[in-house]
C-alpha cells in the first residue's frame, strides 16, 4: 500500500513511487522509489531502493537502503546496510552498521562503529572510528583522525548474526591517510602524513610522514618514517 500526499511520502508493506519534493518520507516493509527525492526527512525500515539522488534534512536507516545516485543530508544515521552508488555529502554521520560508498563520503563530523567501505575519499574534520568489521577507504583525510579497534563482543556477535559474511577481523586499510593529529590501531596503510602521528598496535604501515611528532608501537611495522 502506498500513501502519496503534497507533503509526505509513505510506503508501507510493499510499494513503489515517483520521486519528487516531500517534507517525510518513510519506507516500512519494502519500497522503491524512481527518481530524484528532496524532503525534510527520509526513514527506511526494512529494505528500501532509491534510483536517483537524495536529499534531505535527516537520514535514518534501520535495514537496508540501496541508493543508485548521491547523498546528502545534514544527519545521517545508519543503523543498518546502506549503499550508496554515488557519494555522500552531510555535516554529521554515525555509522552504526555497515555503509558501503562507491565515491566519496565528506562530513564535518564522522563516526563509525560498525564498518565501512568507500571507494574514493573519505573526508571530514573529525574522524572517530571503533573498528568492529574490516573496513576500507581509498583515502582518509582530516584535522583529527581516530582510529581504535572496539572491544564489545556482543556488538560483533550481533552484527555476524545478522550480516554473516561480514569479515570481523577488526583491521582498517587504506592507501594514504593523512590529518593534524592521528592515532591508528590495526591499521594497514600506504602512506600516513601527519603533525602528530601516533602509530598504536597492530599496524602495518609502509611510509610515515611527520611534521611535529611520532611515536610506535613495538607491536606496529613501519618499513620507513622521515620528519618534513
Amino acid at each position: 500500500m502506498v500513501t502519496n500526499s503534497k507533503n509526505d511520502l509513505r510506503i508501507n508493506g510493499l510499494g513503489n513511487s515517483s520521486g519528487g519534493s516531500y517534507n517525510f518520507v518513510q519506507i516500512n516493509g519494502k519500497g522503491e522509489i524512481t527518481g530524484d527525492i528532496d524532503c525534510t526527512d527520509l526513514q527506511i525500515n526494512g529494505l528500501g531502493s532509491i534510483h536517483g539522488n537524495v536529499n534531505a534534512g535527516g537520514v535514518r536507516v534501520a535495514g537496508k537502503s540501496e541508493i543508485d545516485g548521491n547523498l546528502k543530508g545534514a544527519e545521517i544515521i545508519n543503523d543498518g546496510m546502506t549503499e550508496v552508488g554515488g557519494g555522500i555529502s552531510s555535516e554529521r554521520i554515525e555509522n552504526r552498521g555497515m555503509l558501503k560508498v562507491e565515491r566519496d563520503c565528506g562530513a564535518e563530523t564522522f563516526r563509525s562503529q560498525g564498518g565501512f567501505a568507500i571507494g574514493g575519499l573519505l573526508n571530514a574534520g573529525k574522524i572517530d572510528i571503533e573498528l568492529y568489521v574490516a573496513s576500507r577507504a581509498r583515502e582518509i583525510g582530516g584535522e583529527d583522525i581516530d582510529v581504535r579497534a572496539g572491544d564489545a563482543f556482543g556488538f560483533k556477535k550481533f552484527l555476524s548474526s545478522i550480516f554473516p559474511a561480514l569479515q570481523l577481523n577488526r583491521g582498517l586499510s587504506a592507501d594514504t591517510i593523512e590529518g593534524d593529529t592521528i592515532y591508528l590501531e590495526h591499521s594497514t596503510v600506504k602512506v600516513v602524513r601527519g603533525a602528530d602521528v601516533n602509530i598504536g598496535p597492530g599496524c602495518q604501515i609502509e611510509i610515515v610522514e611527520y611534521k611535529r611528532t611520532l611515536r610506535k608501537d613495538p607491536s606496529s611495522t613501519v618499513r620507513q618514517d622521515r620528519k618534513v
